[in-house]
């Protein structure tokens, strides 16, 4: 079942097609606001609401204490998990604060770890945490691909089908090789032993002359 979690960052109206097949839809705080700005009408709301305001009456609401462990977007994951989805897609958790952005990361590592398939999406970029397997999808046209390594190192890693392929390679934390790779082949496959891996795909850039 797929959950979507609006967090407080603006999204475009073209994002709403991310939403298309979604089981769940849960605000987090200011999501809300997100998600009703392009016609999105959660079904629960979750949050402090210590830096948006409250959203009005009769909705379904969980108000959570200000001063918490866990971030309003995480408690919002969670509450997902409750309700036994098995993909969850957030959107407007990229950009803003800094912080945000990468406590938004580490809830994708978070539900990876549950097993859990994960999306971090905006205009420009969709973000995973793969965990040790083989994964192969169809290539997208004007985009790049990017591998890190979410702790120490991957190992043995395998890129089929890129520009810059692969095989059986380490990727550490410390070198940011695998930014931009593009794709050559209409499928493409990443396989890796150890390790956990961030999945990025970025539009390229439209630069005019």
């Amino acid at each position: 079942m797929k959950c979507v979690i609006f967090a407080g960052m603006p999204v475009s109206q073209e994002m709403k097609s991310y939403c298309s097949g979604a089981d769940f839809v849960i605000a987090a705080d200011a999501g809300y606001k997100t998600a009703r700005s392009i016609g999105i009408e959660p079904d629960l709301l979750i949050g402090d609401y210590d830096s948006a305001p409250a959203p009005a009456q009769g909705k379904t609401i969980i108000r959570l204490p200000a001063e918490k462990d866990d971030t309003d977007t995480l408690c919002a994951v969670k509450k997902a998990l409750e309700y036994n989805m098995d993909e969850i897609l957030i959107l407007g958790g990229l950009g803003g604060r800094f912080d945000h952005t990468l406590a938004n990361l580490q809830t994708l590592i978070f539900l990876a770890q549950t097993g859990v398939k994960a999306m971090l999406a905006e205009e420009q970029n969709e973000i995973m945490v793969l965990t040790p397997g083989e994964y192969r999808f169809a290539a997208c046209k004007g985009y790049y691909y990017s591998f890190f390594s979410v702790g120490s190192s991957v190992e043995k890693l395998t890129l089929e089908g890129f520009r810059y392929p692969l095989s059986e390679a380490r990727l550490t934390h410390a070198y940011p090789i695998g930014v931009s790779n593009e794709p050559v082949k209409e499928e493409l496959t990443v396989r890796f032993e150890r390790g956990m891996l961030f999945f990025v795909k970025s539009k390229k850039e439209h630069l005019q002359a």
